[in-house]
């Protein structure tokens, strides 16, 4: 009773108008809050540590409770020093150790089922993430509002990028809404844009209360949010969020917690997984189960076989490698008749081996995670490879400028994993640096590492429709024969009159040849360049007499 007699009401009311204060404003403290909620394993021994060294503090306060005694030379024990230091080492040694305990959690948790062999087909993006935004964005005729949160979406259509219209200025992003959403086609080349106009009352990119994660952390507070992807539903355009939530005691691991579907005039519902799933309009999306939860599923698989392994020995060890910025997984869809739409990744064996080791399958509806173990009699080759593969062979009108030393106008993107009548390939497209297009379009054959096929994408208005057939049924046409780009020769072991494309197989008696359209196309392009030659010395001459002159 002494003691609480003795607290100032003043004191107590400001710490309650405090806590009050925190608990309105709370997505302002929403990061510091998640570290405590999500990694007790880091900070619980080393806030241990120190309460234990407080409280020997405080108990040898007995011999020197006054400034004489410790003038007279009584003093605290020099060895009490070693808490607070002890608790900084255990603090970044649990920190460093965090991740990898994390992911092993992820592993013991996670069913990988195997499969015998790789799945049949399956529809993939055509048109690369930096491609869609450049184009999006120039083709977006706005001065007040930009757009945000590119994000591929399986609709009734197609593969689509999706983004949101996201007001931009500094007073409007605090007085102004969104006002819908915007739709690239991602299987057509030609730039096909599509708007959706409907102004959300709270959406990313707005300010203060109408900020989307403000509306969201205010719903449920210790849960990560995962990015934003606007959709199309029967009910009209829609902003889905799916969130975290974390297991576990001493070391949490992240597990699909729900979904947030947001209305234009701002109503929340807030789904279980499986609610989610059961809505037709939400699952074909292929957004229900995040791409960056299921690459956390995937990269965890390195720790199968536990820490020891991942750190000394790496056997049957997994490594998943990028190639540029858009990382993998890639969305595939298998149709209603396959597996559906599946995050699809390609890892490659620890070290600097570059073959294919696995092919991780993540359902992108319920978050079901299948696995194809490469046989070890088997050689497939890794993204990393299919990007060299590329860039390896000559292609007229492209110039890589790597080792040849040239201006390096154009790159290769998104080495995206293709099942074609059960093989890996890799339909990899090469763009020029300012993105704005697709050039060519690329098939790498993993069994041979070798060009199957070119679709020039500049030229051919029917490259995307030729590409998709190819997909579906395996057959090259002959104009997009990748012979002429690798200069293949037959070799020497194959039977008389046997020449092979490289990546396909040849059988005995026949030629495969390049068609006449792709020779014809080839002299052109030889004759453009020899113009363009000319023109340039042309130009070189007159400057040169100028000079004189």
């Amino acid at each position: 009773m002494r003691r609480l007699r003795q607290l100032n009401p003043a004191l107590l009311a400001v710490a309650v108008i405090v806590l009050v204060a925190l608990w309105f404003l709370r997505p302002i403290v929403h990061g510091f809050a998640m570290f405590f909620w999500t990694a007790p394993f880091v900070w619980l021994g080393p806030v241990v540590l120190l309460a234990i060294g407080g409280l020997l503090f405080r108990r040898s306060q007995r011999n020197w409770t006054t400034l004489e005694d410790l003038s007279s030379g009584v003093r605290p024990p020099s060895w009490l020093i070693a808490f607070p230091i002890g608790a900084f080492v255990v603090f970044i040694f649990a920190a460093s150790l965090k991740g990898p305990l994390v992911e092993r959690a992820i592993v013991k948790n996670t069913t990988y089922e195997p499969i015998p062999g790789l799945p049949a087909n399956g529809k993939v993006r055509l048109v690369p993430r930096e491609v869609a935004e450049q184009n999006a964005s120039s083709a977006f005729n706005s001065p007040t509002e930009t757009l945000t949160n590119f994000r591929i979406v399986n609709t009734s259509r197609g593969l689509q990028w999706t983004a949101l219209k996201t007001p931009q200025g500094a007073f409007r992003i605090f007085t102004k809404k969104s006002q819908g959403l915007a739709e690239l086609d991602a299987q057509e080349t030609a730039r096909k844009l599509r708007f959706i106009d409907e102004e959300f009352d709270t959406a990313p990119g707005l300010q203060i209360t109408d900020n989307l994660r403000w509306r969201l952390l205010k719903r449920r507070f210790l849960i990560s949010l995962e990015e934003p992807v606007g959709i199309e539903t029967d009910a009209g355009p829609r902003i889905l969020v799916p969130y975290l939530e974390y297991k576990g005691i001493l070391v949490r691991r992240p597990a699909l917690g729900g979904v947030f579907v947001v209305a234009p005039d701002g109503r929340i519902e807030d789904l279980e997984p499986d609610e989610a799933a059961r809505r037709s309009d939400l699952a074909i999306s292929g957004r229900i189960f995040p791409d960056t939860q299921a690459r956390r599923v995937q990269d965890a698989y390195q720790y199968k076989r536990g820490l020891w392994n991942a750190w000394f020995v790496h056997e049957d060890q997994t490594r998943i490698n990028d190639t540029e910025l858009n990382k993998q997984p890639y969305l595939v869809d298998f149709g209603r008749q396959g597996l559906g739409l599946q995050w699809v990744t390609v890892a490659e064996p620890f070290g600097r081996a570059f073959a294919a080791s696995a092919i991780f399958l993540t359902d992108a509806v319920t978050g079901r995670t299948r696995i194809w173990r490469v046989p070890a009699s088997t050689s497939l080759s890794g993204n990393v490879r299919a990007i060299q593969a590329v860039k390896a062979v000559s292609i007229p009108g492209i110039d890589f400028g790597d080792a040849r030393g040239g201006s390096g106008n154009f790159h290769v993107v998104e080495p995206r994993p293709v099942f074609v009548e059960n093989r890996l390939v890799y339909l990899t497209s090469i763009v020029p640096n300012s993105s704005n297009a697709v050039s060519k379009t690329v098939i790498v054959d993993a069994e041979t590492n070798k060009l199957v096929a070119i679709f020039d994408n500049d030229r051919d208005d029917d490259a995307e429709k030729k590409t998709l057939r190819y997909i579906a049924t395996g057959e090259v046409p002959d104009d997009a024969s990748a012979s002429d780009a690798t200069g293949a020769t037959p070799s020497t072991d194959e039977p008389p009159g046997t020449t092979t494309t490289p990546g396909t197989t040849a059988t005995p008696g026949t030629t495969t040849t390049p068609g006449t359209g792709s020779a014809e196309k080839r002299i052109d392009d030889i004759l453009r360049r020899q113009q363009e030659l000319i023109k340039e010395l042309e130009r070189l001459r007159e400057q040169v007499r100028k000079d004189k002159g």
